[in-house]
């Protein structure tokens, strides 16, 4: 490994935590905002912040099946897409585990189809792209949410263009172990997981692979257009019979100015395993495409991404922390512009993709892009993703806020003396499989340590954030 590089994964700074929650959280157990598979969803305020989060409370009396339960945190962990709900850390006291979550206070997708009784094609498209981007995600990265419907998809914010949020992995699983990989088996499924209206025929026989979600994504899809679903009946049975006929129309009058583009997508979606599309053929589809045109173009600033490339060490591990920790509300600008960056829609960002987006390049810069790039991908696996994005371009006043770098000193900061050493480094970042000498860690510490006493302080460890990069 380069002594220059950091190795980091995101999901190391997502912390299970054994105590009570309420030492670093006011939380009120009582005022519940809304239920998922297991549980309850309660609103809490991170302590010494103005950080508003949602809490998860999970009675471990109610969890029969501790291994999936596990599975549901492992998957929340490693996903890191705009579009999907953020897990920020866990708590577990005897009664209860608590997942503490991103705060989406926009209501439900069921509702705003309730409140509007349906959407016209070009609000429909920037919701179901939403969808769409963030299930071609899952499915690049092997999981299958295996439970699509409107009330698993939240707004952010209550705002019309509010971004999207899709929540409640409890049904999930991971169909593919190395879903990059060529020649990996696929895990065939066969419980008969999710809901009437938006199961798909194969799930009710019980063997199935993870095109399930892409029929619930149909019928979303023509639900939103029409305000109607495409299988109903009056009791679940009968909706259920209904399913597994697989026949529906849309030669009914709330279709009657929906486009013949639009209609042919459905089609492709609901529809035989065999022939239904991919993620990824959803997203390309002439519909999908034709609608697809920002208003505005966003573009990406070289000279951030450089500033983040000549920090040292130390600093990307902190930004890298402060990142993971954002609330989308404070950098929905970054979450838009890497999805326009991102034009296949897999939810991470290539070299090219990162090519095309960028303003103001001389060649020389066009040329040492490979390096820069190589340097905010922390994670090694050959793109940026979302979290890595974000560290890089992220403005100095939102990452300089006190509640922030205080968050992320005591993060690194394991006993809480109020001093970070080598060992707390290697603590919370010797998670790689890497081999990493001490040389690694002792230029981490004197990278900031400007006293020499082998520790950062609070104050060096401010100082070593507020410093402009080497490059800048």
């Amino acid at each position: 490994m380069n002594q220059e590089d950091i190795f980091l994964k995101k999901q190391w700074f997502i912390k299970s935590c054994e105590g009570k929650i309420e030492q670093f959280y006011d939380i009120n157990l009582k005022k519940v905002i809304g239920s998922g598979t297991y549980g309850s969803v309660v609103k809490a305020a991170l302590k010494g912040t103005k950080q508003q989060r949602a809490v998860k409370v999970i009675p471990k009396s109610k969890v029969k099946n501790p291994e999936r339960f596990k599975r549901e945190i492992d998957i929340l962990r490693a996903l890191d897409h705009p579009n999907i709900i953020k897990l920020y850390e866990t708590f577990e006291d005897q009664r209860n585990v608590y997942l503490v979550m991103e705060l989406c206070e926009g209501g439900e997708l069921f509702d705003r189809i309730m409140d509007k009784g349906y959407f016209n094609e070009a609000e429909a498209h920037i919701i179901f792209l939403q969808i769409m981007q963030a299930l071609n995600y899952c499915h690049s990265n092997g999981i299958c949410h295996r439970d699509l419907k409107p009330e698993n998809f939240l707004f952010l914010t209550k705002a019309e263009d509010s971004p999207l949020k899709v929540i409640d992995f409890g049904l999930s699983i991971l169909f593919e172990e190395g879903p990059q990989k060529p020649g990996t088996q696929k895990v065939s499924m066969k419980t008969k997981a999710g809901t009437p209206y938006y199961i798909s025929p194969e799930v009710l026989k019980g063997n199935y692979d993870e095109l399930c979600d892409i029929w619930s994504a149909g019928v979303i899809l023509y639900i939103l257009l029409s305000g109607v679903p495409p299988f109903y009946g009056d009791t679940d049975p009968e909706i259920l019979e209904a399913v597994q006929k697989g026949q529906y129309t849309t030669d009914i009058p709330e279709f009657k100015f929906v486009s013949d583009s639009a209609k042919d997508l459905i089609a492709n979606m609901i529809i035989s395993p065999d022939k239904r599309y991919k993620a990824q053929q959803v997203l390309s589809h002439k519909w999908m495409k034709e609608k697809n045109k920002p208003n505005k173009e966003l573009k990406l600033n070289y000279g951030a991404l450089k500033n983040f490339v000549g920090s040292n060490k130390l600093k990307k591990v902190a930004l890298t922390f402060i990142a993971s920790q954002l609330n989308e509300q404070e950098i929905t600008h970054l979450g838009k512009l890497f999805k326009q960056l991102d034009k296949n829609g897999d939810g991470v960002l290539t070299i090219e993709e990162i090519r095309e987006g960028l303003i103001g390049m001389s060649d020389d810069q066009s040329k040492e892009l490979a390096n820069v790039i190589k340097s905010i991908d922390t994670d090694g696996n050959g793109n940026i993703n979302y979290t890595e994005f974000l560290a890089a371009t992220m403005e100095k006043q939102l990452y300089m806020k006190e509640e922030k770098l205080y968050q992320a000193f005591k993060m690194l900061d394991v006993d809480g003396s109020g001093k970070i050493d080598k060992k707390e480094l290697q603590q919370v970042l010797g998670k790689s499989d890497k081999i990493i000498d001490e040389k690694y860690w002792d230029d981490m510490i004197k990278e900031a340590d400007k006293n020499g006493d082998g520790e950062i302080d609070y104050n060096e460890f401010i100082e070593m954030m507020d410093r402009f990069s080497i490059m800048n």
